[in-house]
């Protein structure tokens, strides 16, 4: 039985990226054993996932011990192939050690100057030639010139195990059933077949006016395209949410009872679960956000369309985890020269865009 072990220690979009060629895994080698070593965050949806027959749950601030007994545990285990992708110092050690036929990962590269400026790379290329059989590169943030698609960096790597993936094809979601029931008996009782989802996060805060203006410009939208707004969120305590929350329907979903929900013209939904959120997400007819990681990727997978509001400075960065295989659109809240757009402005480019 081959054994595969994967190291993604990070969040729950970045593991949706390269969720595929995993699946493709399993059902290249059918007796495999496949292993993720994941966070507590990414590990809320790979609980539910079944081409995974093992999760390692590893987070930054467990203890000495509870680190040395995760690490033992990988350690007593041979492997076919370990992959390596969340960048993490953890990952990189157990990665020096572990017995395994074949291993690849990601090394990230940025600049530093001593007396001039030199790349610096993220395992070191000496590490990287003695523990890795194949690498691929990816530039940090503030030295990124062009864009670095990251699911065509993955793929390079599980590639090697000849998938023979694209970047069009679709990211895996793996929902649970009882959701996708009570999701299609609500989107019945609701009407829900004509709607925009737009997710308000902490990205929100610097686009001009939002605070104050918000509520107005969204009303002048709704009106525009007619079509529902549903509006959702997730522990958003910013004082523009909490303006939303006393002008527009407001229902907290924390407790998963969603037959309380009365759709109005423009309706906040709090706090809803994210196995219904991406059934929200998959039958919008747009989702909004300012790049929410989630949003973003998981409309990989369901198929749903995106729009990305980001400032025009971070379009290289963003553009890397840009989904190639569904509908996405990059809109600007601010110019090359930080010029910040009023959230009309913003508004008015989407209408244009619909």
């Amino acid at each position: 039985m081959k054994r595969f072990i994967i190291f993604k220690t990070d969040r729950l979009g970045d593991y949706l990226i390269h969720s595929r060629p995993i699946y493709e895994i399993k059902k290249k080698y059918k007796d495999c054993f496949i292993t993720v070593v994941c966070s507590k965050i990414n590990k809320k949806i790979l609980d539910k996932v079944d081409y995974i027959d093992e999760l390692i749950e590893f987070n930054k601030n467990d203890s000495l011990l509870s680190k040395i007994n995760t690490f033992l545990y990988i350690f007593k285990s041979k492997y076919y192939a370990c992959f390596v992708l969340d960048g993490k110092n953890f990952s990189y050690f157990c990665n020096c050690f572990l017995r395994s036929k074949k291993k690849y990962g990601i090394v990230y590269q940025s600049f530093k100057k001593l007396f001039l400026n030199f790349k610096s790379y993220k395992p070191s290329k000496l590490y990287s030639f003695l523990f890795f059989d194949k690498t691929e590169y990816f530039t940090s943030r503030k030295y990124l010139i062009k864009p670095e698609n990251l699911s065509q960096i993955y793929l390079n790597l599980f590639n090697e195990l000849d998938l023979n993936l694209t970047i069009y094809d679709k990211y895996i979601f793996q929902n649970i059933n009882t959701i996708n029931s009570e999701f299609e008996n609500l989107r019945l009782k609701l009407d829900l077949n004509d709607y925009i989802l737009i997710h308000f996060d902490e990205k929100w805060i610097d686009i001009d006016e939002v605070k104050i203006k918000l509520s107005e410009s969204l009303i002048k939208f709704e009106k525009k395209i007619k079509k529902k707004i549903i509006i959702t969120a997730y522990k958003n305590n910013f004082d523009y949410f909490q303006n939303l929350k006393n002008n527009f329907t407001y229902f907290n979903c924390a407790d998963n009872n969603f037959n309380k929900i009365k759709i109005s013209n423009i309706t906040i939904l709090d706090e809803v679960n994210i196995f219904m959120f991406e059934r929200f997400l998959k039958y919008s007819k747009l989702n909004i956000s300012c790049h929410a990681g989630f949003v973003a990727q998981v409309c990989g997978a369901n198929g749903g369309k995106i729009l990305d509001i980001i400032n025009e400075n971070d379009l290289n960065w963003y553009s890397c985890w840009k989904p190639m295989n569904t509908y996405h659109k990059f809109v600007f809240k601010s110019d090359k020269n930080k010029n910040k757009k009023k959230i009309d402005e913003i508004f008015n480019e989407i209408v244009q865009i619909l």
